[in-house]
């Protein structure tokens, strides 16, 4: 009985280690919480803004950049998509929910390289995990 459950338990280990070491090293798609930061993007990066924040790819590096301009209490959101080489297509959100006193928030993604990210700047409801009141159409290569 006890050499089954060593036996047992080297393969699920296996197999457990082999899926790890599978998984392909990206940024988590879905809805993420951009952290503050220090520094400004590129301004040319900035691809979205209007009167309620900005947006921003920067493609080296791929690290979108979102900042709360107006003191609304309502967080502000870039929601993102990608099409990569064979077709599939990832997705996300990535919202700001700090205001505009937190300045400049980031997530830094992985994409498959050569290609492009569109993007949007959106409202946020974070009860519902849901965009709105979505402008603007931002791209950057990857």
């Amino acid at each position: 009985m006890r050499i089954g459950r060593v036996l047992a338990s080297g393969v699920f280990g296996t197999v457990l280690a082999l899926g790890v070491a599978t998984a392909p090293a990206s940024a988590a798609d879905g809805v993420q919480r951009a952290v503050p930061t220090s520094g400004n993007p590129p301004s040319e990066s900035c691809a979205v803004s209007d009167w309620d924040g900005t947006g921003c790819f920067v493609g080296s590096g791929e690290v979108f950049w979102l900042r709360d301009e107006y003191d609304d209490h309502i967080p502000i959101a870039i929601k993102w998509h990608h099409r990569t080489s064979t077709g599939a297509i990832r997705r996300g959100v990535i919202y700001n929910d700090y205001g505009p006193s937190a300045g400049w928030t980031t997530v830094n993604k992985s994409f498959e390289e050569d290609l492009f990210v569109e993007y949007e700047l959106c409202d946020f409801d974070t009860s519902t995990r849901q965009t709105y009141n979505c402008v603007g159409t931002g791209w950057g290569p990857t």
